[in-house]
């Protein structure tokens, strides 16, 4: 059975999505997944033709559900618990003390997890911050994790994670923060609601804006899945976002300095940090 998208439409709604969220679709690796979600969702709306959905996606989707929905098909999310480590222990051994010493002590150090997925990433640095334990003793830690799929905002809100997704976490730490379930961990009581999780699109600038300055910006493993102008603009944005003296992380395939040049490249330990 044909697909209702063509390789001719793959173009044309490849172009759609990257001007309305930074992401470029491959045809090799993208267009089967893509074709097969909207021939679901085509039955769904009772339309028979790549045209009509395209018009609605374009047209009459006012309220952003139907891009929301494509966008939650199209996105990858694979992380788990102390993913690349190393720098979530930069975070609490150098980082966090370093702006503790200079920022004013009325005020929170906030945290920005872009993209955070189902939540691991964000709850990682919780966790290595709670078993620090002087910092969150002098001052309030704000954590915010934001991604375009909104499916992964409301995993990320339950809390609840799989075997594989927390076998990197000691054991001694599982047992303290998380309870056992049939199925994985639930993250307990004293650790629920200490991340503000948010659907957010990274090139909404009005949106972005909204959440406020921050003073270290994680933002591992997305900018690969950006053309250079697209890596530039989150850059930017990211720029703009952080407190004076900031810093932001990438993944260990990522370099800012090959993106921009606003940014002071530091080597803390084995991580390499961004500053602004």
């Amino acid at each position: 059975m044909a697909h209702l998208l063509s390789t001719e439409n793959f173009e044309k709604i490849g172009e759609f999505i990257y001007r309305k969220s930074g992401i470029h679709l491959e045809k090799e690796k993208h267009y089967d997944k893509l074709a097969k979600y909207i021939d679901k969702r085509a039955v769904e709306l009772e339309v028979d033709n790549f045209r009509k959905y395209f018009f609605k996606l374009r047209f009459d989707d006012k309220d952003g559900i139907e891009f929301q929905e494509l966008m939650n098909a199209v996105t990858v999310n694979e992380t788990y618990f102390f993913r690349e480590k190393d720098q979530f222990e930069v975070l609490v051994e150098s980082i966090l003390p370093d702006l503790d010493k200079i920022m004013p002590k009325n005020r929170p150090l906030r945290i920005l997890s872009s993209p955070c997925s189902t939540g691991e990433e964000p709850y990682s640095m919780i966790l290595h911050i709670v078993e620090e334990g002087e910092l969150i003793e002098r001052r309030d830690v704000e954590v915010v994790g934001i991604d375009i799929d909104s499916t992964v905002i409301e995993k990320a809100q339950k809390a609840r994670y799989t075997e594989r997704s927390v076998h990197a976490i000691p054991k001694d730490i599982l047992g303290r923060w998380f309870v056992k379930k049939n199925l994985g961990y639930q993250l307990g009581d004293d650790l629920m609601g200490t991340v503000d999780f948010q659907v957010a699109n990274i090139f909404d600038k009005q949106m972005m804006r909204k959440l406020g300055k921050f003073d270290v910006i994680f933002s591992r493993n997305m900018l690969i899945y950006f053309d250079d102008a697209s890596r530039k603009e989150v850059a930017m944005t990211f720029y703009d976002m952080l407190n004076p003296g900031g810093y932001v992380l990438l993944g260990h395939a990522e370099y800012m300095s090959r993106i921009v040049s606003v940014f002071n490249a530091k080597k803390m330990g084995r991580t390499l940090v961004y500053q602004k």
